[in-house]
């Protein structure tokens, strides 16, 4: 770490250039390629959807996965039997020829029109089966051209088909596609929130321009390079599309935290004397290192969803990983360059002109004499002065109390048993929503109430019932699959199913061995009774139909997928999080040569993950603030949230972990005495590790303003799980349990140490000048500062 620092000193101006070379390289090749091209990949190999959609790629109707969009006509006057104005020619002007629009087919209940590139060509099939039975609703389906359509698509043809609205007729757009198009325009974005944010949070806790600047470069450098990368990413594997916001939430949050654990410590060692090269180097060595092995731990815990097997998330936790290492690589190499271009004023003005130089040395030497003459007479004069001296002295006493960290550290290790009994309970309490946590696919039902998304699924569940938003087929293959006999027979068994909307049912033979059976469920698609039912038609309703083997039917769909996909991340969540943990308490229990240390980091990592996650069942599940938050109702956990958030988090709780642990185990190594090196590493990190959780909550919760429930829930969830992780377990629960166990903290087996290999976090050798540990009764501002 010692090279590396004193190289980005040394060589500052060319590691900036090349940060800059590189961030324009990478922005020019990700232009070139012509951007980001996310998609989705829901391969569960195993599965009855995966092998449907394998079935139909075979023979060429893989455009049977592409994603579709609804739109909900609702007469306000009248009623829809006879098409309204014309629309179906409208509707074929107004998207078919648009490029961007990329519409395969427009079928509504009067006509069917096919788009080319160039134009479109209709046709009068009516489609009754799309008007409600009041006669005062009606279905128009919109199906894509493309597995995934760029983003701004689905915009296109919102823009393009809003104009068929009139004062006598309701047109809203629902389904997955449709989501957020009517999200109004924000002029600051989550993202220049999150900037803004830090910044002034940065500029309190510095109180100098340059000190608050530098962060916000380091985590825009990583930012910069970050998207470009993973807008190369989509050119050779599948990312989906929130990959980009779920970088930039962590990487200004995580990006703006490293960078301010490095300068506080840097102007720390300013202050105690160092030189610029020796406090950049000393602060590299000790809060560098503590960076280096969060970041890697962060960066470990993400790619451990590639051993999930859902290749949804290979995309998401690579784009991801790549993100929080540039962000790590910025935080070592060009902060320490442009640290030492700013000097000494990363320090406020008037704490740099407290600094010795030169011409103060000298001055010092010359007056040395005269000094030595006054405090003999001084001296001489202790009795009559001793009166006079004593008050100030006890005056000064009085009115000096020790800093508020090490206020702070005094009262929970005095009070250490109420101090960790009450935040184990609060935690506790908060987590138990996540015992009845039922993951799933929320719909538009979850969005918000204002929104055209949810104004249309409520449209079509009050006209055709809830069970129509659901998305199911039989996929029948096999000799004679085809034949009219046995595709009675598919239906008629079909029919006889409880929660099967029987009216739904549609056969569609596609060749002679293969055939399509699309229908509905009564439930909605989120309900659990609609989980039941494909379990039961899978398990049971459908296994007669095919005894021998040689026809295959398979229950497909997407709101089949789903059901597998929840499934299929259930069954390996634990042996996930297991895997997580278990990798966690190895790295710290390595690098602090302590069992327990590891152990209590392991379990508040645990516990403060439930409690996060508890909340946010209460919030999204249960519904409560759900809809002044801007989530739409209560419904199911997206699948594979928890994993995912359980990823980042613990790796995130691993970053204040790592900082407040480093500084009470230098400490320790230090003195040997548990309960000052648990005060004195409180009382240097509360402040900074507060700050830096302040600044992450004010970031993960900006993204609540973004479009996507996805990101909404992953900010609202981080930014709840920082809350409690920087307030309530590293300030109050660690440091009380450290309390109890003592010198218990650093017990570690004389075999266990043979065999495993010395990694430490600080470092091995002392600065030039040593660094004192701070007075514990010192003054206000002497200690616990940035």
């Amino acid at each position: 770490m010692k090279a590396l620092s004193r190289f980005a000193i040394r060589h500052r101006w060319w590691v900036i250039a090349g940060w800059i070379t590189a961030i324009v390289l990478i922005q020019v090749l990700s232009s070139s390629a012509g951007g980001a091209r996310y998609k989705d990949d829901f391969k569960l190999p195993g599965t009855d959807s995966q092998a449907a959609a394998d079935l139909l790629a075979k023979a060429h109707l893989a455009q049977q996965n592409n994603p579709t969009g609804t739109l909900v006509l609702h007469a306000r006057t009248g009623t829809l039997t006879s098409e309204p104005d014309g629309f179906v020619q409208r509707a074929d002007k107004a998207v078919c020829g648009v490029a961007d629009a990329h519409i395969a087919t427009i079928t509504t209940p009067w006509g069917h029109v096919a788009c080319t590139p160039a134009d479109g060509t209709s046709d009068a099939t009516p489609r009754p089966d799309l008007i409600s039975p009041d006669k005062r609703t009606a279905i128009v389906e919109v199906a894509y051209d493309e597995p995934k359509p760029a983003d701004s698509t689905p915009k296109v043809v919102y823009d393009h088909l809003k104009t068929l609205r009139s004062p006598t007729l309701q047109v809203e757009f629902t389904g997955d596609t449709f989501d957020g198009v009517d999200a109004p325009t924000r002029l600051l974005t989550p993202q220049v929130l999150g900037f803004l944010a830090a910044f002034v949070i940065l500029a309190l806790v510095f109180r100098t321009f340059g000190a608050t600047l530098l962060p916000m470069i380091s985590a825009a450098a990583a930012l910069g390079s970050g998207l470009g990368l993973i807008a190369l990413l989509t050119h050779v594997m599948a990312v989906t599309d929130f990959t980009s916001a779920l970088a930039e939430l962590m990487v200004i949050g995580v990006g703006v935290d490293y960078a301010l654990f490095i300068v506080t410590r840097h102007r720390r060692n300013l202050r105690r004397g160092l030189s610029v090269e020796e406090s950049i180097t000393a602060a590299l060595s000790t809060a560098g290192r503590a960076v280096l092995f969060a970041g890697v731990t962060v960066c470990i815990a993400i790619l451990g969803l590639c051993a999930l097997g859902a290749g949804f998330l290979y995309g998401v936790a690579i784009g991801t990983a790549v993100a929080v290492s540039l962000t790590m690589l910025a935080s070592l190499t060009l902060l320490p360059a442009m640290l030492s271009l700013l000097g000494r004023r990363a320090l406020p003005r008037s704490q740099r002109e407290e600094l010795p130089s030169d011409k103060r040395v000298k001055l010092l030497l010359c007056v040395i004499p005269p000094l030595c003459v006054l405090f003999w007479v001084l001296y001489l004069l202790q009795g009559a002065l001793r009166p006079i001296t004593a008050r100030l002295t006890a005056r000064r006493a009085a009115s000096t109390r020790p800093p508020l960290w090490t206020r702070w550290a005094t009262l929970v290790q005095r009070r250490s048993v109420i101090a960790g009994v009450a935040a184990a309970v609060l935690l506790t309490v908060m987590a138990l929503p996540f015992l009845s946590m039922r993951i799933g696919h929320p719909d538009q039902s979850n969005t918000p109430a204002s929104s055209t998304s949810r104004k249309g699924y409520e449209l079509i569940q009050q006209a055709y019932g809830q069970g129509y938003n659901s998305n199911l087929q039989l996929v029948v293959a096999g000799p004679g699959a085809a034949d009219e006999p046995y595709m009675n027979k598919v239906t008629d068994t079909l029919a006889a199913v409880p929660n099967v909307n029987r009216s739904s049912i549609t056969a569609l033979p596609i060749g002679k061995d293969i055939a399509l059976v699309a229908f509905k469920s009564i439930s909605s698609p989120q309900d659990a009774k609609t989980v039941d039912l494909v379990d039961h038609l899978r398990d049971t309703a459908l296994a007669p139909l095919h005894p021998d083997g040689d026809t295959q039917i398979y229950v497909y769909g997407e709101t089949a997928m789903f059901v597998d996909f929840s499934a299929s991340l259930a069954d390996k969540m634990i042996y996930f999080i297991l895997a997580v943990v278990g990798l966690s308490f190895l790295l710290l229990m390595v690098a602090f040569r302590s069992v327990l240390v590891a152990l209590t980091a392991a379990a508040m990592n645990l516990l403060a993950a439930g409690a996060s996650f508890g909340a946010i069942v209460a919030v999204f599940q249960w519904g409560w603030l759900s809809e002044p938050l801007g989530l739409g109702g209560g419904g199911p956990i997206e699948a594979f949230l928890p994993v995912l958030f359980f990823a980042i988090l613990f790796g995130l709780s691993m970053d204040y972990q790592v900082f407040l642990v480093s500084r009470i185990h230098e400490e320790w190594l230090l003195s040997r005495d548990s309960h000052r090196a648990v005060t004195v590493g409180l009382s240097d990190t509360g402040a900074v590790i507060t700050a830096a959780g302040l600044i992450m909550i004010l970031v993960f919760g900006g993204f609540l303003l973004g479009n996507g429930l996805t990101i909404k829930l992953l900010g609202l969830g981080l930014a709840l799980a920082v809350l409690l992780d920087a307030f309530i377990v590293r300030p109050m629960l660690v440091p009380a349990i450290m309390q109890w166990l003592g010198n218990a903290n650093w017990w570690y087996p004389a075999w266990l140490d043979r065999i495993t290999p010395h990694v430490t976090i600080e470092a091995h050798e002392e600065p030039a000048h040593p660094l004192p540990a701070p007075d514990l009764h010192a003054a206000p501002g002497k200690t616990g500062e940035a």
